[in-house]
């Protein structure tokens, strides 16, 4: 177990040296005359979902292309003159993914978002680049971003090679603040951890279940997520789990500290459940916890996406556009559930109850779906590698 204190002392080291090290998934075979891409993400130990997020990204480059480098670095450290030199002397530049269009995470007037690098730094980089499987991640009512970013991120529009987003919703979204003309930079990109039962395909057997249930909630910006009303809601989603649990045994999964705020309420109604901390865990047992359920009901992203990937059935709860804007990108608008809906007990123990008893059927579904998600994906991935040849041909030519 990785506590506070061990996290803190490797983002010091990390920031020390300038190397991000990540668990590994995938084994490669990387030698001295393979390329290096750099790749600027929000590097977390303490979320399971920013625990997955760049590693499944990497090894999805490498299951199109074999024998890639990478040097890794944190979206929140200010893009340095000596940061650029090391991005511009690799082979190209990846951002994402996740929830970086936020303007709270690491608020900062050089970017306006999460990623920390001036509009003056941005001009001096000139690898090919990539915004890669992204996400708008604003809440309703959520105030908006500030001035800077629409000027930043008109800027990066222009420079990338396209910027890949991970539902329709924030497609829509980051092309408001976009003049017409750079509309056609903006493109689909799955999130990677969707495509986990593709590019892990060995590591589990995704189409046996087991006879339980996976709740997960999330807490961050509350009076966004719940409204007035959080203690009703809360409460009725472990009412419905409790009715569910007539049938089925229950495990809380909480992807960080902060989901924990639902064990006593799950407690309150006397609910039998066991808990499961996914906090500082090895991204593998990640995979594996959620490719285990026969049914995950989830209230953050990556408790929607994350079991998706490993071929599990998912009911989201609605707390987010985002969670809404994914489910319709798969075609399955009816697998959520608003928390704000009045009916909302009674909701999701109809809607669990049906999903249960259609079991094969939607793991079917979610393979067809799965399938379209990768094709996307790798030919967005060769798109890059292509703008890459066309670089490294020019700048050899004018050398």
């Amino acid at each position: 177990m990785v506590t506070k204190k061990i996290k803190r002392g490797i983002d010091k080291i990390w920031r020390k040296i300038g190397v991000i090290k990540l668990p590994v998934l995938a084994k490669h075979n990387i030698n001295e005359k393979s390329s290096i891409y750099t790749h600027i993400a929000a590097f977390l130990l303490s979320n399971a979902g920013d625990v997955l997020l760049p590693i499944t990204l990497q090894d999805l480059f490498q299951y199109k292309r074999k024998g890639l480098n990478w040097k890794n670095i944190h979206a929140h450290w200010v893009i340095s003159d000596e940061l650029i030199t090391d991005i511009n002397n690799t082979d190209g530049l990846i951002i994402g993914g996740g929830g970086l269009f936020l303007k709270d995470t690491n608020p900062n007037q050089l970017s306006g978002w999460q990623w920390s690098c001036s509009i003056e730094s941005l001009k001096k980089i000139n690898v090919p680049m990539v915004i890669f499987a992204a996400g708008y991640n604003r809440f309703q009512g959520q105030e908006d971003f500030d001035p800077i970013f629409k000027e930043h991120i008109k800027l990066l529009s222009e420079k990338a090679v396209y910027i890949g987003l991970r539902n329709h919703g924030s497609i829509a979204a980051i092309r408001s603040y976009l003049p017409e003309n750079l509309h056609n930079k903006i493109r689909y990109q799955p999130c990677m951890t969707t495509l986990i039962s593709k590019i892990y395909p060995n590591f589990f057997d995704y189409e046996k279940k087991e006879e339980f249930i996976v709740l997960n909630c999330a807490f961050d910006r509350n009076n966004l997520r719940f409204g007035e009303n959080e203690d009703q809601i809360l409460t009725n989603i472990a009412l419905a789990c409790k009715e569910l649990s007539k049938d089925y045994k229950i495990k809380y999964y909480a992807h960080s500290e902060k989901d924990l705020r639902m064990i006593p309420i799950l407690e309150r109604v006397r609910l039998k459940f066991e808990l499961v901390n996914f906090k500082y865990m090895h991204p593998k047992k990640i995979i594996k916890a959620y490719s285990k359920p026969s049914l995950v009901i989830g209230m953050r992203g990556h408790a929607q996406m994350i079991p998706f990937g490993c071929l599990t059935p998912i009911l989201s709860l609605i707390s987010h556009d985002k969670m809404q804007w994914f489910l319709d990108d798969i075609n399955q608008t009816n697998w959520g559930v608003d928390i704000k809906d009045p009916n909302l007990k009674d909701i999701i123990v109809y809607k669990s109850k049906n999903t249960l008893n259609n079991k094969l059927k939607i793991i079917e579904i979610i393979k067809k779906e799965q399938n379209k998600l990768l094709k996307i994906s790798k030919k967005n991935v060769s798109d890059f590698e292509e703008s890459r040849k066309v670089y490294l041909k020019n700048n050899t030519l004018t050398a």
